[in-house]
């Protein structure tokens, strides 16, 4: 009796696809290749040269403020660091949010206080205006701390935000709209390209630890047992 042979799920070129494109991503070159450093190197110059390029092309095309200063150092920790605290989209996201309401507040409040000093003048900076930038940025600082969302290039957004350099609440949604669509690409370059269990939102040390310098562990603090119970946890994985 004649059996139809089933093809085996080993020989689909589904199978084959995803085989293909998993063997070419980031987190598998970076185990099996001799060029680890210059890998990763290329990993950081091209996800962060495509977002903000991105980006750029969509502010051009919309007419809409999506470029601030404070999106280059934020691509570098999502794109070098991208299994590090600072780098989950719940710290990056919140983070800006909040300085740039803290900056917007500051500067609200001084505004009260001192009706006649112009305050969004960037050719004058008197007092009033010293009192605002620094406390925006001392309050921006401290609340991170607190609520545990801690990102660095934010501190930039209450510094944006105090200056007065947001004109409009354009500016405001410009800016959260940005940050947004770099996570996307951080979402998609750190996942998909690179191969990297990187968060949907929260910060997970048990998953981070395990990534040495992509996680912001320096690697002189990496010892031989750390990088012993590293290579076993990826063994078992794979």
């Amino acid at each position: 009796m004649n059996h139809a042979r089933r093809p085996v799920p080993q020989q689909s070129f589904l199978f084959r696809l995803v085989a293909f494109f998993s063997r070419h991503q980031l987190s598998y070159l970076l185990r099996n290749s001799r060029h680890s450093r210059l890998l990763q190197l290329l990993f950081v110059f091209v996800a962060g040269a495509t977002a903000l390029g991105i980006i750029s092309i969509l502010a051009f095309m919309t007419n809409l403020p999506l470029l601030f200063p404070q999106l280059g150092p934020s691509a570098f920790i999502l794109f070098y660091t991208p299994m590090s605290e600072q780098a989950c989209p719940r710290n990056v996201l919140l983070s800006h949010l909040l300085g740039v309401g803290i900056g917007l507040l500051s500067l609200w409040l001084c505004a009260q206080a001192f009706p006649d000093v112009h305050l969004t003048d960037s050719s004058v900076l008197s007092w009033q205006r010293e009192i605002v930038v620094a406390s925006s940025m001392g309050l921006a600082c401290l609340l991170m701390v607190i609520f545990k969302c801690v990102h660095p290039p934010a501190a930039a957004s209450a510094l944006i935000a105090s200056l007065g350099y947001l004109e409009g609440p354009e500016h405001v949604l410009g800016i959260a709209a940005a940050v947004v669509l770099l996570l996307l690409a951080a979402l998609f370059f750190n996942r998909i390209i690179g191969g990297l269990p990187y968060p949907l939102w929260k910060f997970d040390s048990k998953v981070a630890r395990h990534f040495g310098e992509m996680a912001g562990i320096p690697a002189n603090e990496i010892t031989f047992w750390r990088q012993a119970a590293m290579k076993t946890f990826q063994s078992r994985r794979s």
